[in-house]
């Protein structure tokens, strides 16, 4: 059997208000699957390249990255050829952009608060990447500004 290796990056956007974040995720679909941004990295870009890019392309936002978060490897089919992606996440902070500007690989960009978006997150390894970036803003509040928010914690639970 034919195997196709894959490389890929994404991102996290998320956005600060006063009682906590929100993440824009990308819907496609219906009923709609709730996903993080993400797609290959090109010849010439790093993977970080990618990530802002593939955020921006698919959500219609620019971020900025603030951590890298970890890699999800995971296999499909494709017809008769077995791929194996593994794909780096990044956490972003938003810059700017409207959802609604995302391309046409997507049928939906949408702005969640961070717990209704992990909920809504189709795939367990993102739901996971949820968490880490709230131990992550937890551990390090300036990280999106100060002070702390002190409902991060609570988000996380949720």
């Amino acid at each position: 059997m034919r195997v196709k290796y894959e490389v890929s990056a994404g991102g996290l956007l998320l956005r600060r208000h006063e009682s906590g974040y929100d993440a824009l995720l990308i819907g496609r679909r219906t009923p709609r699957i709730w996903t993080l941004p993400k797609g290959h990295v090109e010849r010439h870009e790093s993977h970080e390249q990618a990530a802002i890019r593939e955020v921006r392309e698919e959500t219609g936002c620019w971020g900025e990255i603030v951590t890298r978060l970890n890699e999800i490897g995971f296999w499909f089919y494709v017809g008769k050829a077995k791929h194996h992606k593994i794909v780096s996440f990044y956490l972003m902070r938003y810059v700017s952009g409207e959802p609604a500007h995302h391309n046409e690989e997507v049928d939906e960009a949408r702005w969640f608060e961070i717990g209704a978006a992990r909920r809504a997150l189709k795939y367990v390894n993102e739901k996971r990447l949820v968490d880490m970036a709230l131990d992550y803003i937890t551990a390090h509040p300036a990280a999106f500004g100060e002070p702390a928010i002190a409902t991060v914690a609570a988000q996380q639970t949720s």
